[in-house]
């Protein structure tokens, strides 16, 4: 197993030191540093990331482990420089973090998400509002989403990591707000009802903004109160605008699509959303759609 200490800044110290090598020499240590750093990111890999990359090499879209090895072997003949191999590098792992993150964000989401409607329907509620959201989907949330990291990190190889007491409480303030934005309704599914495209797609749009700024706040909140990052008002309005915007258009992009194919349906679609169970399945199957899609529009604006 490998230490918890950062192996990122472990391997920017060893890659400034390649400036003082030369030749052959240079060219080895170059070669063992890019197997190092592949067997460090397979290390970190706990049951999230392997399935992900397991999935991967079935189906073969996007980038796996066995693609990163093919890579190390063109390097070694030469037929990629050592930048592109980096960078190669750094893309897969980025990418297994963001998907290993969305997994838990969505069993999260799905989780609470049945709770919240389960609840709703049973009790003749109506509509999931902010109060039933954030009683029985934040602490479902909280709960899942700190009981799955805990197990992806516990099936990692890297020592200590499953029991970082900081990371199980970042984990724990992460899922309940995930929940509790994932229960709300969004209003998409009673726009459907009322057959008014324009209402399913400001709806859309203004439950999106909510949560999104929400998420954006509190996640840069939460990173300040464990001492992961200083406090800059700048920063905070920053986090919150971005991630309150892509999620408001990621949000009535989802509700015009949603509009779209129960019209497309025709008679069938008409009859959508004519009991309160159906607009909030639609509602619920809205908030996962526009948490994934908003995970990918945040990876485009990011890279």
């Amino acid at each position: 197993m490998v230490n918890a200490i950062s192996i990122n800044d472990e391997y920017a110290k060893r890659l400034n030191g390649f400036e003082r090598s030369f030749g052959s020499q240079k060219a080895e240590e170059q070669s063992i540093f890019l197997e190092e750093k592949l067997q460090a990111i397979e290390d970190e890999q706990g049951l999230l990331g392997k399935t992900w990359n397991g999935i991967k090499e079935l189906t073969t879209l996007g980038v796996s482990q066995n693609d990163c090895e093919k890579m190390l072997r063109k390097y070694k003949v030469g037929e990629i420089s050592f930048e592109e191999a980096i960078n190669y590098l750094d893309e897969y792992e980025s990418k297994q973090e963001t998907m290993s993150g969305l997994l838990s964000n969505i069993v999260t989401g799905i989780g609470a998400i049945t709770v919240a409607t389960t609840t709703a329907m049973t009790g003749g509620l109506g509509a999931i509002g902010w109060g039933l959201a954030f009683a029985k989907g934040a602490p479902i949330g909280a709960a899942i989403k700190a009981s799955v990291n805990f197990i992806d990190r516990a099936t990692n190889d890297v020592e200590g990591d499953a029991f970082d007491a900081k990371q199980i409480a970042k984990d724990a303030i992460s899922g309940a707000l995930t929940g509790a934005t994932s229960a709300v309704a969004s209003g998409v599914g009673a726009g459907i009802r009322s057959g008014q495209f324009g209402t399913t797609v400001l709806n859309g749009m203004k439950c999106g903004a909510i949560c999104g700024s929400m998420s954006g706040a509190c996640g840069y909140l939460t990173d300040v109160a464990f001492g992961d990052e200083d406090f800059e008002f700048g920063e905070l309005t920053t986090n919150t605008l971005i991630s309150g915007a892509t999620s408001a258009t990621v949000g009535a992009f989802v509700g015009a699509s949603m509009y779209g194919g129960a019209s497309l349906m025709g008679t069938a679609g008409k009859e959508v959303a004519k009991t309160t169970g159906q607009v909030i399945a639609q509602d619920s199957t809205s908030s996962s759609a526009r948490k994934i899609l908003g995970t990918e529009v945040k990876q485009l604006i990011n890279a």
